[in-house]
């Protein structure tokens, strides 16, 4: 999961550093990155997986207000005070998973949760939230609160609650793939198939692999995408750069002068696929970097 922490104040900052230090992110602060929240949040909604505010809830209601789409598309939003001291699930708690970010957040930084959600509120299972972290889209998108209604009430909805049916339509992973020249093809394998099974997934739920195109003679690489019968997609620097820029994506000096930009995996990964939901952000391997985006 892909999380911008923003900051407004000093101790906000602090407060952001010890976050990403804990559990990831990347820190936003005022002043420093950004001069209107507004602008920010225009920015990033909907480029990044989570959006981590430490400030107050009424600031970020009125500045996500525009940007609210659907509970399906939405980013996970969760407010910190300044102090640390609550961690609040405010937008997208199941799909976005913003329910199991604050928790984890909170346990870094020994603070409380605030759920709200009915059925976690109740200590029960939401079909959303399961559909999400098995890498799957619940349609149609008003059945999820006749079924969740129906747990609630303690109903069998193995297969069915009454006359509602929901559809749980499986999702395909892309892997976006950087390597140092000269990589075998089982090392890049091995990465790929560690990238999955950190988010719980087989391998063969990939389905197309991603890279920029100083990549494309690199043998190890098309060897596997032709033993594993996938296509590889490459993308030009001029492309890869402007998903750099478009996502904020963070970048690595050392690639920059290797491939001429300096985030491969994610930024052709992203070329791929339209309002992506990062299931692994760039994960780096022994001369391997791999991102796992959910294919919408």
């Amino acid at each position: 999961m892909r999380t911008a922490i923003i900051s407004l104040t000093a101790n906000g900052k602090r407060l952001a550093d010890k976050i990403s230090a804990q559990v990831g992110g990347q820190i936003f602060t005022k002043g420093r990155n950004f001069e209107k929240l507004s602008e920010l949040v225009a920015t990033v909604f909907g480029k990044f997986d989570g959006l981590i505010f430490i400030c107050a809830a009424g600031i970020v209601v009125r500045m996500i207000a525009p940007h609210i789409v659907s509970k399906l598309s939405d980013p996970a939003v969760l407010v910190i005070d300044e102090r640390g001291q609550n961690v609040i699930s405010l937008l997208s708690g199941h799909v976005g998973r913003a329910n199991e970010l604050a928790i984890k957040i909170a346990k870094a930084i020994e603070a409380n949760p605030v759920i709200t959600t009915a059925t976690d509120v109740a200590g029960k299972f939401s079909v959303d939230a399961v559909s999400s972290k098995l890498g799957l889209i619940p349609e149609p998108k008003e059945a999820i609160k006749a079924i969740n209604s129906a747990i609630l009430r303690g109903e069998d909805v193995f297969v069915t609650a009454g006359d509602v049916r929901l559809n749980l339509i499986p999702q395909n992973l892309i892997a976006g793939v950087g390597c140092r020249r000269g990589t075998s093809s089982l090392k890049i394998f091995e990465a790929i198939q560690h990238a999955c099974a950190m988010i719980h997934q087989p391998i063969e739920r990939v389905k197309l692999l991603a890279s920029v195109d100083v990549k494309r003679d690199e043998t190890g690489l098309t060897s596997l995408a032709e033993v594993m019968g996938l296509e590889v997609k490459f993308f030009s620097v001029a492309e890869i750069q402007k998903k750099i820029d478009e996502y904020k994506l963070e970048e690595s000096k050392f690639v920059m002068r290797s491939v001429g930009v300096g985030n491969v995996c994610e930024a052709a990964a992203l070329c791929c696929v339209e309002n992506a939901r990062f299931a692994l952000p760039k994960t780096a391997f022994k001369g391997v970097t791999v991102a796992l985006l959910w294919e919408k």
